[in-house]
């Protein structure tokens, strides 16, 4: 067979290669033309797991190399018609069979020149006949592991070529999605957004920015098209912003730190936000929060109706309860069955526990508009426990809790305004007593960490849970109650409490271990060492009785307030208009008046003045359901001598009388 013929058998255009996916063993192509010798050689390589094909001649092994793939050639060199040297030079020639290594047998000695040509048409090896077997196998061993191991290094590198190949797709796609979502956020249509570049001098110093890009929304803010703005300075578009805009732009750059404002452009409120951008370049974007702006006056609109309301509603609800408490006082004086005393002691207590409540809404709207103010003065805490105590005393009675109390064995004092730390001392254990099932134990506790007074109110009540422990003194805040136990109020008095600590600079805290657990609220306040502290001992002036001129214009609340003066021993007359209480303190000479602020046709105000031209002597004290700072300076400046909160509190009425008794003989 001549070489033309010889390689157009291996390149021939049917001679395609056929791989079997699931031949697990490598294939040797063993080629001789002496069967024996063949059937010798699949004998001398069994036992190494390989797929032995034969040949029986050169023409017969290009056939079986253009079938399929082979680990290794065994090929005789001398054969008829073609010879070891020819098969082995064609397989040479052919890309897919040129690495295939061939080892020669021949039955001949071999001289250099021989070994030489051989190794020029590729083969590898030179293995004499007869065959030692032991060299045979390790040799085709050999071979046939290092073509696995190509096979193996192929199939990771066809991985690694299809792997990259993917993840360069994943990577321009991701890019590409990349690229959308920037622009989409670029074009965010209610953003704007304006891309700057700094325009240097010669010294290389900013002296103005440059627009670069800006958005569809920039654009229509702007009022012109892009091919107008792109290029300019800022100054040239916004010459009467560039004093303020250029160095917020230059000081971005320079420190790298985002800078955030608020400005109005046009009939617009924006909130711009000035970030770093790439190289030389600054970002501008602008939020337009006009509608924000709206609804955030509208709010506070709202929250002060909101505030105005409470007030209102606080003082609306005092006239009914005030007649309502002095009607109670009045009963429980006169009535003397023991039926009739534990409902009239029902009315007390309720009409107590409203007026608290009324008290709240006054405070909440009072903190959240700040208008509270602090008389602050060297207090003992120890007196104000025993006044907060006695305030909740009848309800610890009624549920028959075991009060403890531990005081530390020095005197503590605190620069506080008195009556707001007994509020809060009051809130505390009001919060114990309602949460805290009958016959449980309450304990109050004193005592000095470092610079501080610490006042600790503890229960064995029913605990707070640690997802709602948090939130337990922010406003209008309750934890989930069941019908059992619903103890009412409204989520005001811990916001209350806390503030008005925190306004005296000291700490209000909770700690409870969970439901069912108790609590245990700590005030920390910060020590006062002045020697000139108050023990807040309230006076005891020798009783004298009085006459005296109630005014209100409802005929409830000033008949039952006048009928329980007359059970003190007062002489007591009850009149409703303005025009009344003239006549009647000309006519009656009243040493005090009662005198409500809220009369129709001519107010408190008006009547306390003229009454105050007619004698300096007469004590003026006012009585209504306002209760701020600014309403007790009004009353002042009108004359009043002392200011008290409808419903009013009998121990606190005896407390002005004697007051204003004071004031008359000094």
């Amino acid at each position: 067979m001549n070489d033309t013929n010889n390689l157009g058998l291996l390149s021939g255009v049917g001679a395609q290669p056929t791989f079997e996916a699931e031949q697990q063993r490598a294939s040797i192509l063993l080629v001789d033309d002496q069967p024996a010798r063949l059937l010798t050689y699949e004998a001398m390589l069994s036992g190494l797991g390989l797929r032995c094909v034969r040949a029986l001649s050169g023409a017969e092994a290009l056939e079986k190399l253009l079938a399929q793939e082979f680990a290794v050639i065994v090929l005789d060199v001398h054969m008829p018609e073609m010879d070891g040297f020819e098969v082995a030079r064609l397989v040479r020639g052919h890309p897919r069979m040129e690495r295939t290594p061939i080892i020669f047998v021949t039955g001949v000695n071999v001289s250099e020149f021989d070994r030489m040509k051989g190794y020029e048409v590729g083969a590898i090896d030179y293995i004499s006949v007869p065959v030692v077997p032991e060299i045979l196998r390790s040799k085709v061993a050999l071979l046939v592991e290092l073509h696995e191991r190509r096979q193996e290094l192929q199939t990771l590198n066809r991985a690694l070529v299809d792997a990259r190949k993917r993840v360069d797709e994943e990577y321009a796609t991701a890019l590409a999605d990349k690229e959308a979502q920037l622009r989409a956020a670029f074009e965010h249509p209610e953003q704007i957004t304006i891309v700057l570049e700094a325009q240097r001098d010669k010294k290389g110093v900013i002296k103005d920015w440059i627009y670069r890009e800006a958005n569809t929304k920039a654009l229509q803010v702007l009022g012109m098209p892009r091919e107008r703005l792109l290029g300019r300075s800022l100054t040239d578009i916004l010459p009467q912003r560039s004093e303020q805009s250029v160095p917020i732009c230059t000081r971005v750059h320079e420190t790298r730190e985002t800078y955030r404002y608020e400005t109005r452009f046009g009939d617009a409120d924006l909130q711009v936000t000035v970030y770093p951008g790439a190289r030389n370049q600054v970002i501008s974007s602008a939020l337009d929060i006009t509608e924000r702006k709206r609804a955030e006056a509208a709010l506070r609109e709202s929250e002060r109706r909101k505030d105005e309301f409470l007030a209102m509603l606080a003082h609306e609800l005092r006239n009914p309860v005030a007649p309502i408490r002095n009607a109670a006082e009045v009963l429980a004086r006169l009535v003397k069955e023991d039926q009739s005393q534990s409902l009239i002691a029902m009315i007390q207590r309720q009409s107590a526990n409203l007026t608290r409540i009324l008290d709240d809404l006054l405070d909440i709207a009072r903190i959240t508009q700040g208008r509270i103010e602090l008389r602050r003065e060297g207090v003992n805490v120890a007196r104000c426990i025993d006044l907060a105590i006695e305030s909740v005393l009848a309800q610890l009675q009624a549920k028959r809790h075991r009060l403890t109390i531990e005081r530390d064995p020095l005197p503590l004092h605190v620069h506080a305004d008195n009556v707001r730390l007994e509020q809060c001392v009051t809130n505390l254990l009001t919060n114990a007593v309602k949460y805290t099932d009958d016959g449980g134990e309450i304990r109050i506790r004193t005592r000095v960490d470092g610079e501080h007074v610490l006042i600790e109110v503890a229960d064995s009540g029913v605990g707070i849970a640690a997802d709602f422990l948090p939130h337990v003194f922010e406003l209008f805040a309750q934890s989930e109650r069941s019908l059992d136990r619903s103890q009412g109020g409204l989520g005001v008095g811990l916001s209350i409490c806390r503030q008005l600590i925190e306004m005296h600079g000291g700490t209000v805290s909770c700690q409870s271990a969970g439901l069912g657990r108790g609590s245990t609220f700590t005030i920390r306040l910060p020590r006062w060492h002045d020697s000139t502290a108050s023990t807040v001992v309230a006076s005891s002036a020798t009783r004298m009785l009085e006459r005296i001129l109630v005014v209100d214009d409802n005929r409830d609340a000033a008949d039952s307030l006048a009928m329980c003066l007359q059970l003190e021993g007062h002489e007591a007359l009850a009149v409703y208009s303005s025009e009344a209480a003239l006549a009647q303190a000309a006519a009656y000479a009243p040493q005090i008046v009662l005198l409500d602020i809220g009369l129709p046709f001519m107010n408190g105000y008006e009547v306390a003045r003229r009454l105050r031209a007619t004698s300096d002597s007469l004590s003026l004290i006012a009585l209504t359901g306002y209760g701020k700072d600014e309403d007790k300076r009004r009353t002042a400046a009108a004359g009043f001598d002392a200011h008290l909160t409808k419903p009013v509190d009998l121990v606190a009425l005896k407390a002005a009388f004697a007051a204003t008794r004071r004031a008359r003989k000094g």
